[in-house]
């Protein structure tokens, strides 16, 4: 491998992307959107109904529907209620009063359904009326680690390891092709070393090679938590599964390119879930059974979450069973062709 240039040069490139893209995306949750409003009449009553929120909403008021519609299409804010100059004495005299809501495309239904509630909540406080029952006590209780919302480069860490254990799988199986090949393993099978020992070393170098880089990844973007074991084993296991896949790809691929292909159409399924670990909510049944998953649910629960092994543990033994059906499998495959050599 350090005698291709290619290969080298890719790996390189990776590591600091990765590292670089880390650090360059924020490391703060933003607010979940800000909000415009024309009527400054109505400024006391934004400024006492935020002032009750948990979490207040940023508020900009602007003089005219105008100048609000334009902030919107700039994407200056999010948000934008434009209350009629005659709301007040409409609502006084009991007539229909129509507010207009400007928002952005990108802005989530939840939000907009959270706007729609404000405006109601504002016409009831203008008009003076109350509900008509009384309002519970709330007791809010959070079941699991409260970690509050995470930044989107954080929750990307179970990527970055895993596009690293995929290039370097990708590597793995381009190098046995080339080996085939070039009939470099026919002469090293009639040498005293055996045909397990060549399977042997391939499957440790490569496990080696690929968990090295990873854990340098994780390394620099701080992505193993207050359970840098539990990552650890995570990424050995990883690293023994893409070398397992890398085996089978380089055994079934004529030369280089066919190799690659045949190695990515492998590993792109295996991507789902660290793609997946973008997007905060329950995780899709079938998403779990993909032999990755362990993976990227045992690196987001240690380095984000503060998981533990009894956390995990069921993960990493569906990974570890993963991980011993592609070795063995990959043991097999390799172990066919260099005899058919």
């Amino acid at each position: 491998m350090t005698r291709d240039g290619m290969f080298i040069a890719l790996t390189v490139l990776a590591i600091t992307t990765f590292v670089v893209l880390y650090y360059l995306l924020p490391s703060q949750v933003q607010p979940g959107f800000t909000l415009g409003v024309r009527g400054q009449e109505l400024r006391s009553v934004f400024e006492q109904l935020v002032a009750e929120q948990e979490e207040p909403v940023p508020i900009v008021f602007y003089e005219d529907e105008e100048g609000l519609f334009a902030a919107v299409e700039r994407r200056e804010i999010d948000v934008g209620i434009s209350f009629p100059h005659a709301m007040l004495e409409a609502i006084g005299a009991g007539e229909q009063a129509t507010v207009t809501v400007f928002v952005t495309p990108a802005l989530p239904v939840e939000y907009r359904d959270a706007v729609h509630t404000i405006v109601r909540e504002i016409a009831f406080a203008l008009a003076g009326y109350e509900l008509p029952v009384t309002e519970p006590d709330e007791q809010t209780v959070v079941v699991g680690p409260d970690v509050g919302p995470v930044p989107l480069r954080d929750r990307m860490r179970p990527l970055y390891a895993f596009m690293v254990l995929l290039m370097e799988a990708i590597a793995l199986g381009a190098l046995i092709s080339a080996e085939i090949q070039q009939k470099t393993l026919s002469a090293i099978v009639v040498t005293p070393a055996r045909t397990s020992d060549v399977l042997l070393s391939k499957g440790v170098l490569g496990t080696l090679v690929a968990f090295t880089e990873a854990a340098i990844v994780l390394f620099i973007i701080r992505g193993f938590g207050p359970s840098p074991g539990l990552v650890l084993v995570a990424l050995v296991l990883g690293a023994m599964l893409v070398t397992g896949l890398a085996m089978i790809a380089g055994s079934a691929g004529k030369d280089l390119w066919s190799t690659m292909v045949i190695g990515i159409v492998m590993l792109i399924p295996l991507a789902i879930p660290a793609f997946s670990s973008l997007f905060p909510g329950t995780t899709a049944g079938w998403v779990r059974v993909i032999p990755s998953y362990g993976l990227v649910a045992a690196i987001s629960a240690a380095s984000i979450y503060g998981a533990g092994w009894a956390d995990v543990a069921a993960d990493l033994a569906v990974l570890a069973g993963w991980v011993a059906a592609f070795g063995l499998t990959g043991m097999a495959v390799l172990r066919r062709r260099i005899r058919a050599l």
